[in-house]
């Protein structure tokens, strides 16, 4: 659901409509933190490690597969860092969305 906002925003953006993108990015950015700093660690760490220990002898491996779970709660810290800049550069710049550095140029 995530990826659709910002898929769509990118599209939007594309076709120079600012609004359209801006209105998208912000719901990108609001599911991304409902879904991913909420409901993932609350719901589906959770879930995976404290309930599910408790109900399912587990293999060696289980422990390897958790490590890599709460990683995931790390990259998406960081990734929230970058779309939470992305916003305050765009409320600096008016509202509108910057391009950003993998855009190509036509300009060259």
């Amino acid at each position: 659901m995530i990826d659709v906002f910002l898929e769509a925003a990118k599209v939007f953006k594309y076709s120079e409509n600012e609004v359209g993108a801006s209105i998208l990015f912000g719901l990108f950015a609001i599911s991304w933190v409902v879904l991913r700093l909420i409901f993932f660690p609350f719901w589906v760490i959770r879930a995976s490690s404290y309930y599910f220990v408790h109900h399912v002898p587990l293999a060696e491996s289980y422990k390897t597969l958790l490590y890599y779970i709460f990683n995931m709660i790390v990259f998406h810290i960081y990734w929230w860092v970058l779309i939470y800049s992305m916003i305050m550069r765009q409320l600096s710049n008016n509202g509108k969305v910057r391009e950003h550095t993998r855009s190509d140029s036509d300009d060259d």
